[in-house]
Formats: structure tokens, sequence, C-alpha cells
């Protein structure tokens, strides 16, 4: 099981494939087996590697929650690019994952060689929304209190970024129960505040030059904001994927995987992949 000491925790990570890297990491509560759709795909052309960010799955989740914020888990993934050797790279992620590659981006850019932006509030910089604010601080409580358990029955019924996946049927909602139940729950309540607190200057977006990506299902809460980032952007490319919602990538992966390829074919032609 691959991992790297990084920042004084574990880091797991996986690179499925050869050639430029593409390094990306899932939304909250996800873990690596949710690229299961792009991993053929994407590792056909480029090194994919994929990361369970810290308080996730196979990755450490430290007791404090003074080592959860945006900058710690962007340095996360600096360390990891060192470890792995690799000077410079396409990063991104969907949701929370998104979030941290693009303050990765602003905090060291000249390691970006390409930023994706998928389905992700956080990477906007934008408060959370008060109906959101308060979904997300009762599946703290439930975490702290009860367990991931009940966190994975109360979003399957009541967070629209899980439920809507979760009813294209029993496959996919047992799916969804699964990522939550190989969540430890001090992290999982630690990250969700990270997110509820991921607020950062906005107009920090606009001095992002990397070509990017942004990409979102054409039914996902985010969507507003992946507009609004798509537009502080200069240059950006903004993909909205019919029929789906906030797990654009398991919902459509057919026109997620085409709309990453088609972006990144344009991007090798300027770094010379």
């Amino acid at each position: 099981m691959p991992s790297a000491k990084i920042n004084g925790i574990n880091i797991y990570y996986e690179s499925h494939g050869d050639g430029f890297p593409l390094v990306l990491a899932y939304g909250i509560g996800g873990n690596t087996t949710e690229w299961g759709p792009q991993m053929p795909v994407l590792s056909q052309r480029y090194r994919f590697i994929v990361w369970d960010p810290r308080g996730h799955a196979k990755s450490d989740s430290p007791a404090e929650a003074d080592q959860y914020n945006q900058e710690i888990f962007a340095e996360d993934l600096k360390g990891l690019l060192d470890h792995l050797g690799i000077q410079r790279a396409y990063v991104g992620g969907l949701s929370m994952g998104a979030g941290i590659a693009t303050r990765f981006t602003i905090l060291h850019p000249r390691r970006v060689a390409a930023l994706l932006i998928c389905d992700s509030f956080s990477a906007s910089g934008l408060e959370t929304p008060p109906e959101n604010r308060r979904m997300r601080e009762e599946i703290i409580q439930l975490a702290e209190t009860e367990g991931m358990e009940s966190v994975a029955e109360y979003s399957i019924k009541n967070n629209p970024n899980i439920s809507q996946t979760a009813a294209l049927g029993k496959e996919q909602a047992e799916s969804i129960r699964e990522m939550y139940l190989a969540l430890n729950p001090v992290g999982y309540a630690h990250s969700t505040r990270m997110i509820l607190n991921a607020t950062f200057d906005a107009s920090l977006l606009e001095g992002i030059k990397a070509p990017t990506l942004v990409l979102a299902g054409q039914e996902d809460g985010a969507l507003p904001a992946c507009r609004f980032i798509h537009e502080k952007i200069s240059g950006s490319q903004l993909v909205v994927i019919p029929g789906a919602g906030h797990l654009s990538n398991l919902d459509q992966p057919e026109a997620f995987n085409r709309a990453v390829l088609e972006f990144l074919a344009k991007v090798d032609q300027e770094v010379k992949v």
C-alpha cells in the first residue's frame, strides 16, 4: 500500500500508467476508488496519480482541528509531488479536491502545468450558504456522536451532493455507503469544518495563469460557483455535463473523461508532453 510521510502524517496515493503526471483528489468523504471510471482511460495517456487527503480513507487523520485548513492540505499536495520527484504536473480534483488544487496553484503556480476544477464550491472562495452550513453542521455532529453509519444514512437522504447519485440505483447507493464507512469520523468531522471555513479572497483566482478547465454537472448545486470561478480565471474553459450532479465523474463518466482528455490534449501541445 503506497504511502508517503508528509508533514508528519502518512498520505496514501496510487500511481497508474506512464506519461506526464496528472494528480487528482476526490471530494469530502471520498477516496481513491471513486476515480474508478477514470483510471483505465486517463492512465492510458498520463501518469494518473490519485491520493487521499488527510482525514480521508487510507491517509492519517490527525486528532487536532488546527491540522485541517486549505493551506495545510495544499502543502500536503506539494509534499506528495516532492516525494514522487515531480516538479510540474496537471493538478486538480472534484469538490474539496479541486479546492485543494486551486489553493495549491495560488501558492505554487510554477508547479502547475494545468488546473482541473470539477464540481467545486470550495475552489471559489465564496462563503458557504446558510442552508448548506446547517446541513454540514448536522453531519459533523453525527460523525462525532454516532459514527459514519449515521452520516451515510443522513447524507444519502439529505445531502444533495450525494443523494442524486445514490438515487441512480441500489449499486450506487451501496457504493456511497461504503465510501462513508471507509472514513475516520474524527478526520471527516475536521475536514468538514475545514470546508465550512474554506474562504479566501476570490480575487486571487484572477492571478491563476495556468490553463484551467472548470467542469460541473448541469444538476450540481455547485454549478453557479463554477461559473463564478470560470469568470474569475481568464481564459479558462467551462464544461457543463448534462445529466450529471455533483459527482459528475460517476454520474456521466464517459462525458467526464471525454471533456478532461479533450482539454488536456490541447494543453499537451503547449507543454510538449
